[in-house]
């Protein structure tokens, strides 16, 4: 038999002297029946004596010789390296996902908010639609806008209207809850996503809005919200594009009838929802 073996302490030495008893006893009533049957054998855990009289504990791959049936051709490894690669191994990949759980992260958010970018938000809603069908609850869709937020930028400078933007993001995500939904609608609008029984069960939803607004500081402050809702009941096959629309409508009313307030889209009329 060949002996390959990464140790200059083995090299040199047969298979019968290299093998402890208990090893010799493995290899003939376990290893080889597996490749006379398989041709094959991997990570057998061995212990071997060194050429100085120790013990090592190794672990072997063997096989037989493609061109030689009576030959087997063994690989040693320390046991202890063997322990160190596989931890090696293991923090490399450890470290890959990481980083793919950090261009995820990077694909599906706004960078300036923290929050759900567009893409992502339509995506989940989807899936949150589709959910609260099977359940037989609604979606109600809250389309925020920032009030005079072009005021901020032209009296404060676009550092400030961001911070602003920052803030907000940090409140609206403090203040999710399980299965809702926050994300960057674009510019100063934000869209949220919530599973109720009807729409007035998004009141205290959107009570935190308003609240999250106020909680702003700096030079801006204070800082007030208009915001529209409508609900989606299940199975009305209302798309993500409908429900924008639908809020889009109570957030202009809210927006004409001098912002800092809710505004509901119900069957085609808006009306106040403070």
């Amino acid at each position: 038999m060949q002996v390959e073996t990464p140790s200059a302490d083995l090299l040199g030495l047969s298979l019968d002297v290299l093998l402890t008893p208990a090893s010799r006893i493995f290899c003939d009533s376990y290893v080889y029946p597996i490749l006379l049957d398989q041709g094959y054998c991997d990570e057998i855990a061995l212990n071997v004596m060194t050429g100085s009289g120790g013990r090592m504990s190794v672990v072997g791959n063997a096989c037989v010789h493609s061109d030689d049936p009576d030959m087997v051709l063994w690989s040693f490894m320390r046991a202890d390296k063997r322990d160190q690669l596989q931890a090696e191994v293991l923090a490399a990949r450890n470290q890959l996902q990481e980083q793919a759980r950090a261009l995820q992260e990077l694909a599906t958010r706004d960078d300036l908010t923290g929050l759900l970018n567009r893409r992502e938000f339509r995506r989940r809603i989807a899936e949150l639609i589709s959910a609260a069908d099977r359940e037989g609850a609604s979606v109600t869709l809250l389309l925020l806008d920032i009030d005079l937020f072009k005021e901020v930028n032209d009296t404060h400078g676009h550092q400030a209207g961001d911070d602003v933007l920052r803030q907000l993001g940090v409140a609206f995500k403090q203040m999710m809850r399980t299965h809702e939904l926050a994300g960057r609608y674009g510019g100063e609008e934000f869209v949220f996503a919530i599973a109720t029984e009807n729409a007035e069960e998004a009141r205290p939803f959107s009570q935190r809005l308003h609240a999250a607004a106020a909680s702003v500081t700096g030079d801006c402050a204070p800082v007030t919200v208009s915001v529209g809702l409508v609900c989606s009941p299940p199975g009305s096959g209302l798309s993500f594009s409908d429900l924008v629309k639908a809020a889009d409508r109570a957030l202009y009313q809210a927006k004409d009838l001098g912002r800092n307030r809710s505004m509901v889209e119900r069957d085609g009329l808006v009306m106040p929802f403070d």
